[in-house]
């Protein structure tokens, strides 16, 4: 597998919107333009120089599983932003960017890893993921669509939230500390969830406590329906910061390189490793 550093250029006039600026503030662009890395052989046969409009996908249908093909994505926005891109093909950066050079503030760095996780090993991870659960939606009969007579079960999602914080909070610091650590354990509840199923177990305190941050997310995309029109769909997006330790090796290295969570697409579910000592 390939993981690639993307340093995004963000320099200039800031009330003129800069282009890297610009790009990192429609999410959907930046996913097209990472699209580009990984054209298939006619493509680059019939456009080396990237000369004419890009028709994805990229990725001839039906869709391989990401542990075929794809790639996962993070905007990293703490100082220079970044983008951490990792993939199961090598891309093709300079083909990407031949037409938009001016996007990056310098070359994009790239190695090989092989995802290769360990029983009771701990490590550092970093996720950014559409916090959401999903549940089956009735019929109108009262049935659960999961019968061959009824139409295919569909499925909802729901937002897992934070609880909000108190009007008013107590003079005891540590009264205080415990009310607004207990307004995160909706997230704790479904890391812990997402681990369980996934191969690892989030440790909460030690060696580093567990970070969480909510960011609201919009995406803007063409309406499936009429290109013409732009639709914006909002997303429940969570930083998560920690350590966490292996369960199952295998249900993990799939986690590193399928991703968490939906909404993969648009930057989320990518989980990041650093082996602890």
């Amino acid at each position: 597998m390939f993981l690639s550093l993307l340093q995004v250029n963000v320099s200039g006039d800031p009330d003129r919107h800069p282009p890297g600026r610009q790009w990192l503030g429609d999410i959907y662009r930046v996913h097209q333009r990472l699209w580009m890395a990984f054209p298939d052989e006619a493509r680059r046969a019939e456009d080396p120089f990237f000369l004419a409009t890009w028709k994805g996908p990229a990725i001839a249908e039906p869709k391989p599983t990401r542990q075929g093909a794809g790639f996962l994505f993070r905007i990293e926005r703490h100082g220079t932003p970044t983008i951490l891109v990792q993939s199961v093909q090598r891309p093709e950066w300079e083909y990407a960017f031949q037409n938009a050079p001016y996007l990056l503030a310098a070359k994009p760095s790239m190695r090989e890893f092989e995802p290769a996780p360990r029983r009771d090993q701990t490590y550092r991870f970093r996720l950014l993921a559409n916090v959401v659960r999903r549940r089956s939606i009735l019929d109108p009969s009262g049935k659960m669509r999961k019968k061959p007579h009824l139409p295919r079960k569909k499925r909802a999602e729901m937002l897992v939230r934070p609880g909000p914080v108190p009007d008013t909070l107590p003079p005891d610091p540590a009264e205080r500390d415990r009310l607004l650590r207990a307004r995160w354990d909706p997230w704790r509840e479904w890391l812990k969830s997402m681990g369980a199923s996934r191969g690892f177990r989030p440790l909460e305190d030690e060696p580093v406590p567990l970070f969480m941050e909510a960011l609201r997310t919009a995406v803007r995309k063409p309406d499936n329906q009429d290109p013409t029109k732009i639709s914006v769909k909002c997303f429940n997006a969570g930083l998560f910061d920690g350590v966490l330790v292996c369960t199952d090796p295998d249900r993990l290295r799939d986690a590193v390189i399928e991703g968490l969570g939906n909404a993969k697409a648009f930057g989320f579910g990518l989980l990041s490793l650093l082996p602890l000592q």
